[in-house]
């Protein structure tokens, strides 16, 4: 006689009866999390493209023997991508422009994420307070963020850079004043929904001070989207940063940076257009990269998105 096969029940009882749930897949939220960023092929074809990009700039001197500032070559002047031993031409005075945007690409992801941080922190402290403890506190602050959000960005950080000098540290202090309103708005926002529910009523009940509450209970409730608008800060404030130094706002001209590239393209447009098209693609896709990654973290914090 043949043996009738024994269904296999996911959760079995064990010998005391009880039931077993070792067979059951354990997931928790961040996993879940990953898992939908990962069915995402458009924000995992963007982290795939930033990677390539961080390694590439990081990586600087092992992809090219040219020094982005010292190697000029006045014979070579305004050659074409493809030339001998420059894969994307020379500038104007004989540099290697496949050199300067690697070195370039440092200085202007360097400083996007260093605005994404500083913009971040601040702002987020600000919502955390003003949506916590609400009263004065929360009508003063934002106020403060308000008048923020009426002027435009650009204005304001010219302004700023206006009035302290040129220079790529300028560049980021201007960014991040001007940078904080928006996470701070956001995170008000979700501290309102979250801070009145059982969790925290029964932390304030068990007697947690108000800073355990807000860091251990408030907050982390509200990384998802904090985190989505820090990804989506980066791209803004390397587009922002470019923008500036086009207008002779940021870094010294002699330095290998891609709004300074831009900007010392724009004399050759015409008939040497590769000078400015080089790192504007650069700049392009490095800021796509950024938001595919900010729309598929959207999605993958999205509780309508989970099954």
């Amino acid at each position: 006689m043949r043996d009738k096969k024994k269904k296999v029940d996911p959760v079995q009882k064990g010998a005391s009866g009880e039931i077993g749930l070792e067979s059951l897949p354990v997931t928790t939220y961040w996993t879940d999390v990953v898992r939908r960023f990962r069915k995402n092929k458009i924000a995992v074809v963007g982290l795939v493209m930033l990677l390539i990009i961080v390694i590439l700039c990081a990586g600087a001197p092992l992809f090219t023997k040219y020094d982005p500032i010292l190697d000029m070559d006045l014979l070579n002047q305004l050659k074409p991508p493809g030339s001998e031993g420059h894969i994307l031409g020379t500038d104007n005075l004989g540099r290697d422009i496949w050199s300067r945007l690697l070195y370039g690409g440092r200085t202007s992801v360097l400083t996007g994420l260093t605005v994404a941080l500083i913009t971040g922190v601040i702002g987020v402290v600000i919502g955390l307070v003003s949506g916590y403890f609400g009263g004065i506190v929360e009508t003063i602050l934002m106020r403060m963020t308000d008048i923020m959000l009426s002027f435009p960005f650009l204005i304001i950080a010219i302004a700023i850079m206006a009035a302290l000098g040129s220079s790529q540290r300028n560049i980021i202090l201007a960014l991040a004043i001007v940078g904080w309103p928006r996470f701070a708005r956001l995170t008000r926002g979700q501290v309102l929904a979250v801070k009145n529910s059982e969790y925290v009523e029964s932390a304030k009940v068990a007697g947690f001070g108000n800073a355990r509450i807000i860091l251990n209970h408030i907050l982390p409730n509200c990384m998802g989207p904090i985190i989505i608008q820090a990804t989506l800060a980066v791209g803004s404030a390397i587009l922002s940063a470019a923008s500036l130094t086009y207008l002779g706002l940021g870094a010294d001209a002699a330095a290998p940076d891609w709004g300074v590239m831009l900007s010392q393209g724009r004399q050759y447009l015409q008939s040497e257009a590769y000078l400015t098209i080089i790192p504007g693609l650069a700049i392009s896709v490095t800021v796509l990269a950024m938001n595919w990654i900010g729309d598929g973290l959207r999605d993958a914090f999205d509780p309508k998105m989970r099954k």
